[in-house]
Order: structure tokens, then sequence, then C-alpha cells
């Protein structure tokens, strides 16, 4: 049993961080098994569009550990209360992963758009303390347009920073020739009028 049930686990010694707002029923949401398989479906499609094979990376935008995170928290996330609230060790455990591997995917899942995440706090006495986030989740129509660097490879990156800095840097387009006479002038001065009009 992975206490799922338990609704909004306190940790008391926590004070709640800047930006928590407070519990409310607004951040209930109720997703039916048609609703969480078009999630899953429409996250898989994502991953395998921005996948690109032969980058040096493992998957695309959300990767695999997204895949099972979305997974958790659609089908193993909400509690007595109605919110998708788990604790980020509980989302860790139930997609297997490691805390810090969970946050990662949280934060890829966020800004992909796909999940808003509500940082929450409550008052315990007359303290201020920290619950577990909430988490609503956004149909496929509204999520954001996938990024062309947050899963471009690294020599890819470089290569395309290079071409940036290449055209910044470019000669400047030539300008009009310099006036014959001038170049005469400047050609006796060093010696080289007669190669010059050898060359003439």
């Amino acid at each position: 049993m992975l206490g799922w049930q338990i609704a909004m686990p306190i940790r008391t010694f926590a004070p709640a961080r800047r930006g928590s707002v407070a519990v409310a029923s607004w951040q209930q949401q109720r997703l039916g098994h048609a609703d969480r398989v078009q999630l899953m479906e429409a996250a898989r499609r994502r991953e395998r569009a921005t996948r690109q094979p032969g980058s040096g990376r493992h998957g695309g935008e959300l990767r695999q550990t997204g895949l099972r995170v979305l997974w958790a928290l659609l089908y193993r996330g909400w509690g007595r209360a109605g919110a998708c609230d788990p604790a980020i060790a509980q989302i860790a455990e139930a997609a297997a992963v490691a805390r810090s591997t969970a946050q990662e995917a949280l934060d890829r899942l966020e800004a992909a758009g796909i999940l808003l995440r509500i940082r929450r706090g409550l008052v315990v006495g007359r303290r201020w303390c920290q619950v577990t986030s909430a988490y609503l989740f956004r149909a496929p129509a509204g999520w954001a347009p996938p990024s062309d660097t947050g899963f471009r490879s690294a020599s890819a990156s470089e290569d395309k920073i290079q071409e940036e800095e290449w055209q910044r840097t470019a000669l400047p387009a030539p300008t009009t020739p310099p006036d014959p006479a001038w170049l005469r002038a400047a050609a006796a001065r060093l010696g080289l009028l007669e190669d010059l009009e050898a060359t003439a």
C-alpha cells in the first residue's frame, strides 16, 4: 500500500514556501478513465514526435521518466479529498524512480503545459505550514508547443550557436572600390608601382 489514501500529508516542521496558496475546492479535478487514456496517449505521441535518433539523448521532450510520473499522477495520485495531491516520495515510489528524477520529470511536464503544479500551505495552530502540492491537468489541445531547444542534443545546439555567431561576425558587404589615383599614389610610396602597372 503506497499510502494514497492520505489526502494531505502535513509536514508541521516545514514552514510554507513563498508562493504557496491555501487549500481550496477548485484544486479538485475529476478525470474519468477516457480522460486519463487521452492524456497518456497524447503524452506518448508527443514523446515519440520529439525524439531525435542519433542525437545521443535518450527519449524526447518528456522522456520515459516523464511518462511514468504522469501515469503515477493520473492513476495513483488522487486522495480522499478528490484532489491529485501525492507527495514527491509517493510519486517516486509509484513511478519507480528517485525523488530527484520525479522532480525533474514534473518540471518537464509542467514546462510542456501538461499539468499545473499548485504549491499549497495550511494553517496548523498559528503556523502556516507546507502541505503537498496539488496537480491539475490540461487537455492536450491546450499544451504548449514543443520546444526546439528543450530536447535538442548538445551538439545540435552548439552547431546552431556557432552558425548564428558566424552570421553576426561575417564580413560586411564589399564597398565601392578605391579611387585609382589614390591606389597609384599608395603603390608608388611602397615601391610597387611597376608591379601595379604590370598587372594592369
